[in-house]
């Protein structure tokens, strides 16, 4: 009987263990029990099995409120209970979309499927807000060869700062020009309200390649004293080549460029020896003055061009940066006749419709009169026929050019002996007036009475008439050496007792622009004599400046000659002789000025260092 049930015990656990299932339940677990949006963790799914069938789970459910990263397999085998175990295990790496009580649903594997499982996901923290951070910006990543490219350099601070100081970028092979002044504002930042310092930069690379901007430093305080520091990241961009090679022609990349002029004295009524002032600007946008070519005027003959020194200006309209360089030319006229002045061509490349372009000033002629026109004005006209001036207008002046052309050699010599008898008597004439006059000085003198406020410069008129005659010789034979020596000697003994030693001691003296120009085109052939010096229009003004002094000099004295001294008392009480008073009190030493309410209110700047 024992025997029997024993029997029948181990067919029912062999009925059983035949009756389990190929495949066994499927099993999910956590790497842990809190998740947090976006960041990942790890799910494990095993199934253990009597066989070697190995499926692969469906992970579809699962893209409803996680993302899959990544799925690793490992497949391994047990023994249990004198059986062999087969065990399929699955890890896959998943992140939660969203914050909450989530349900990691059920998985099926080969028609097994695993239990619900609920994971319970925190919000994503809010990054930890930095005091300091310090951003550079490009505003393309590759632009043509010597295009200007905009750089931005934002620091970004959310605490009050004593102090700031940033590095200058400095990338080798590139032009770097500041650009306006700090701009000082608010702005957010990875959801935290910061106030921002930005200065702009223009980088300008003439070689093409690849370029990299290094990280800038900031270094300051904060109100306590404590440092603070802060670098950016490391930019990089590209510089193309110019279409067809057209760099060699073209320096200057823009996308807008024209040239302007203006004239200050009216173009009809010219005449050997004026001075012509001619203002040339260059205008371009997208490009700071700094890097606009110069500009030139073409050499033209009987034209002695005096350049002044150049004016920058940069401002900004409609957030466009415009660009000005403004140069002034004193043009010395040296030769009657028609001028022809040739135009004047900037070649640049459109940085916009990426091709090339020219800015132009078109060509044109004026119209030179003879100088000997403007001697003939200030003459008596009862003194030569030849001293009225003609009264024609410009046009029929031209008309007439053929008919007098047979006779301006004659007319020209009636000039020149005119004024040689003109200055004859005008010496003589002074020379006998500054006999006179001495004799009245000595009279004054005598007398028990002051002398007059009013006297005349002593002029050795046999020193200047010496020196005169030598700088009228070296004039006419164009020496420049002698004519610049017996100037010197000419201007001290027409100006005695003033320091005369230069050229420029004689401008100040004279106070004559066409004089001032002359003397500069005589400077300019002493320093480069490989140009032709003519010194006619030279000695021509000095003779007018003689018969100017002269004529003043007759004035002058027939004034003393008509007026008695005053007696001494009455010298005294004159305003002229009485001290000067200061109204108000005097500035203390050292009294600092009154400072600017506006300066430095509300903002903080940043010094650049190199």
């Amino acid at each position: 009987m024992a025997l029997l049930a024993l029997r029948l015990l181990a067919q029912t656990v062999a009925f059983l263990v035949l009756a389990l299932p190929a495949w066994g339940a499927v099993q999910l677990s956590l790497n842990t029990e809190l998740g947090q949006v976006d960041k990942p963790f790890e799910l494990q799914i095993e199934v253990s099995q009597y066989t070697s069938v190995i499926g692969a789970p469906d992970l579809d459910p699962l893209q409803q409120d996680f993302k899959i990263h990544a799925n690793r397999s490992v497949y391994l085998t047990e023994k249990r209970g004198g059986r062999t175990i087969f065990i399929s295990r699955w890890t896959i790496s998943l992140s939660p979309k969203r914050a909450g009580s989530l349900i990691i649903p059920a998985l099926n594997v080969k028609g097994e499927s695993s239990q619900p499982l609920p994971f319970q996901v925190q919000p994503k923290p809010k990054p930890k807000a930095e005091p300091l951070i310090l951003k550079t910006e490009l505003d393309t990543l590759d632009a043509y060869q010597g295009s200007p490219i905009e750089l931005s350099v934002k620091l970004y601070y959310s605490l009050n700062l004593q102090s700031a100081a940033l590095t200058q970028p400095r990338i080798e092979g590139v032009a770097v020009e500041q650009l306006g002044e700090q701009l000082n504002y608010t702005a957010s930042l990875n959801q935290q309200r910061y106030q921002v310092i930005e200065q702009k930069y223009l980088l300008q690379a003439l070689k093409t390649g690849r370029y990299r901007i290094p990280e800038l430093r900031f270094n300051g305080t904060d109100e306590s004293g404590n440092p603070l520091s802060s670098a950016s990241k490391p930019l990089e961009f590209d510089i193309l080549p110019l279409p067809n090679n057209l760099f060699q022609q073209i320096r200057l990349v823009a996308s807008e460029v024209r040239l302007e002029q203006q004239w200050q004295q009216p173009l009809n009524s010219l005449r050997a020896g004026d001075t012509l002032n001619r203002t040339i600007t260059l205008v371009a946008h997208g490009v700071p003055a700094q890097w606009l070519p110069d500009i030139s005027l073409p050499i033209v003959e009987g034209i002695s061009v005096y350049p002044q020194p150049e004016q920058l200006h940069n401002s900004s309209t409609n957030d466009v940066l415009v660009s000005r360089k403004t140069i002034e030319f004193k043009m010395l006229l040296t030769k009657p006749g028609l001028q022809h002045l040739p135009e004047i061509s900037i070649q640049w490349w459109d940085s916009v419709r990426n091709k090339p372009e020219t800015a132009l000033l078109a060509s044109m002629d004026i119209q030179v009169l003879p100088f000997a026109a403007e001697l003939t004005e200030h003459r008596e006209p009862d003194h030569s026929p030849t001293t009225q001036a003609p009264a024609t207008s410009l046009a029929a002046k031209s008309s007439a050019d053929k008919a007098r052309s047979d006779t301006a050699t004659q007319w020209q010599a009636w000039v020149w002996a005119a004024i040689a008898l003109i200055c004859a008597i005008g010496w003589s004439l002074s020379q006998q007036r500054s006999k006179r006059f001495e004799t009245e000085l000595a009279l004054l003198k005598q007398a028990p009475k002051p002398e007059p406020t009013s006297a005349v410069s002593d002029i050795d008129p046999t020193l200047q008439h010496n020196s005169f005659s030598a700088l009228t010789e070296a004039c006419e034979n164009n020496d420049p050496e002698l004519a610049y020596r017996f100037l010197l000697d000419w201007a001290a003994a027409h100006w005695p007792g003033m320091r005369v030693r230069t050229l420029e001691d004689i401008e100040e003296l004279a106070k004559d622009p066409t004089l001032t120009y002359l003397l500069k085109n005589l400077h300019h052939q002493l320093q480069d004599p490989s140009d032709s010096w003519h010194g006619d229009l030279l000695i021509q003004r000095i003779r007018r400046l003689r018969q100017q002094t002269s004529q003043s000099q007759i004035r002058t004295r027939q004034n003393l000659q008509s007026q008695s001294p005053e007696p001494l008392s009455s010298q005294l009480n004159t305003p002229s002789a009485q001290s000067t008073r200061v109204q108000g009190p005097l500035p203390r030493p050292g009294q600092p000025k009154s400072s600017d309410p506006k300066k430095g209110r509300g903002s903080i700047r940043i010094a650049i260092k190199d």
